[in-house]
């Protein structure tokens, strides 16, 4: 969009709205302006989204705008006063923040090869999801970033900092196979894991979509999961608990599959998953393209895995029935309502039934391209309903 702002005997100015999906498309039209200054100068160009996002995606402010000395004595200093008289009255809970937050914490191991760069990626992500936090649940959220030796280091920090929230969401760490009740059993709020609990509900409401959608029986569907995690581990036990037939696995770390097998999956090799299941969840890139000619006709694929042989065009000609593409943000719709279910109804933390129970409910609400509602539809209200309701 263009629109002329003002005008001379000698030079117009113009106000231009530029929509770009690709950045060096933009840098090619503005040092195409530039170098023609013949006809073009005094470039200035703003609300460009680097110019938004430096310093990060966060901004800390107040309830109220603090712009006159009158702002600052009777809304902020009054405010605080007035809140610390409400906690001497017995009312810290509806009035202290600390009943409002939730800390949004990732634990990176110390090691040789440790890269500093890993903290910046997940603060940033946890940015992020506070923002999501904060609008779908009216709670502040805070980012917080644990370096540790041992996994025990860790609990003990957790432990030290619990005192500052309402509720613990736990974004990552780095080991492979830790029981989140390990964690859960040490701390005395609630507490929810992108790994245990978020992951693992969104991929057996889906799972069970398709079956559902495909008229399959749980008892005679066999699934398979290529690249085993902490969340597919967790998503074993619901699909064992759900009625599955059985569940088939295969990583390359022995631990890994230890893991696997405690909670009745049956480790195996990929030929074998490929061959003899129904659907597929495909975790990683371990699959070697020798072993694409082992797909069978009518199977389901899962997976954050697309490439040049793993695709729903590709693998065509093997007769898959879907190819589903998972994305790093397909929780963002489920995350707001499980906070706000556990904060509001006194659960500690989210057990297997649980986990299904809720599934229940968003296979329901998944439309038959496997797609939730709007992230602005009352999704999180229903979520939290089934906690919360009496």
């Amino acid at each position: 969009m263009i629109d002329l702002t003002d005008s001379d005997e000698k030079w117009e100015e113009y106000s231009i709205e530029i929509i770009h999906t690709n950045r060096k498309d933009l840098a090619r039209l503005i040092d195409f302006l530039k170098k023609n200054n013949e006809y073009f100068r005094d470039i200035l160009i703003t609300g460009t989204i680097e110019d938004k996002i430096k310093g990060g995606l966060l901004v800390t402010c107040g309830k109220d705008n603090i712009d006159s000395v009158n702002d600052l004595q009777t809304s902020l200093i009054g405010g605080a006063i007035l809140i610390h008289e409400k906690i001497e009255s017995g009312m810290a809970e509806q009035f202290c923040g600390i009943f409002n937050s939730v800390g949004l914490i990732s634990g990176h191991k110390i090691k040789k090869d440790f890269n500093e760069a890993e903290i910046y990626h997940q603060f940033t992500d946890s940015e992020r999801d506070a923002i999501i936090i904060n609008r779908f649940t009216g709670k502040n959220a805070f980012p917080v970033i644990i370096k540790y030796h041992s996994i025990e280091d860790m609990i003990k920090s957790i432990m030290t900092i619990e005192s500052n929230f309402a509720c613990i969401r736990l974004m990552n760490h780095d080991e492979d196979d830790i029981l989140l009740n390990s964690i859960g059993d040490s701390i005395s709020i609630p507490l929810i894991s992108r790994d245990n609990d978020e992951l693992p509900l969104y991929y057996l409401s889906l799972i069970k979509k398709i079956a559902r959608n495909n008229r399959l029986k749980l008892e005679q569907t066999s699934i398979g999961i290529i690249g085993l995690t902490r969340s597919s581990i967790r998503l074993t036990s619901l699909l064992n608990k759900s009625g599955f037939m059985k569940v088939l696995g295969y990583d390359n770390r022995e631990r890994m599959m230890m893991s696997f097998e405690n909670e009745k999956g049956l480790a195996t090799t990929i030929q074998n998953i490929l061959m003899n299941t129904d659907i597929i969840l495909i975790m990683n890139d371990i699959i070697k393209s020798e072993e694409m000619e082992y797909f069978r006709p009518g199977q389901f694929i899962i997976s954050y895995i697309a490439n040049e042989y793993l695709n729903q065009e590709s693998l065509r000609t093997s007769g898959i029935k879907e190819f589903i593409k998972l994305q790093e943000t397909d929780t963002a719709l489920l995350y707001p309502g499980m906070i706000k279910g556990l904060t509001g109804s006194g659960i500690k933390i989210f057990n297997d039934d649980m986990i299904i129970k809720m599934s229940e409910m968003i296979l329901k609400m998944m439309d038959d391209s496997y797609t939730l509602p709007d992230i602005f539809s009352d999704i999180h209200e229903r979520i939290e309903g089934l906690f919360t309701k009496s």
